[in-house]
């Protein structure tokens, strides 16, 4: 049994490792879609359609945006102006939109999807020390799986 347990917490560690590289990824290829295939549009606020919070203070807010007079909803990690028009840059094949214009640079545009320049340091700086840490994980734990449970 000791056996299997210590196989299931390498395993939990595995999948949480592929969970952050996916993630990574994920806002890497989307980052670097909207500072190569971005289009600066404007948007105009038509109204806020809803908003969703987390216990920790996390906010997103979801707008009702007309684009080349197109509806859509997208969300915000900020409140916006309602009636107001905003330059967004927005992706033709996703149907996705973050403010911004076609000036910035990629930095800006990774912090307009992540919310603040903090979160935006502090997810990049995990994925750079990430793959330290991995290999450090696994140079402790496998040598020593049988002897995970042991006191």
């Amino acid at each position: 049994m000791k056996k299997l347990s210590s196989y299931f917490v390498i395993a939990f560690l595995s999948f949480g490792v592929l969970a952050i590289i996916w993630a990574g990824y994920s806002l890497g290829t989307t980052t670097y879609d909207f500072w190569k295939n971005g289009v600066e549009k404007q948007a105009k606020v038509i109204s806020l359609d809803h908003s969703s919070g987390s216990a920790k203070g996390g906010n997103s807010y979801y707008y009702n945006l007309e684009i080349d007079d197109q509806i859509m909803i997208e969300n915000f990690p900020y409140k916006l102006t309602e009636n107001s028009s905003y330059s967004v840059l927005y992706l033709e094949g996703k149907k996705k939109a973050i403010l911004g214009h076609s000036g910035n640079n990629i930095f800006e545009i990774y912090t307009a999807q992540i919310g603040s320049k903090f979160m935006a340091l502090l997810t990049i700086a995990i994925f750079i020390f990430m793959p330290y840490g991995c290999y450090k994980m696994y140079s402790e734990l496998l040598p020593r799986k049988d002897d995970l449970w042991r006191n």
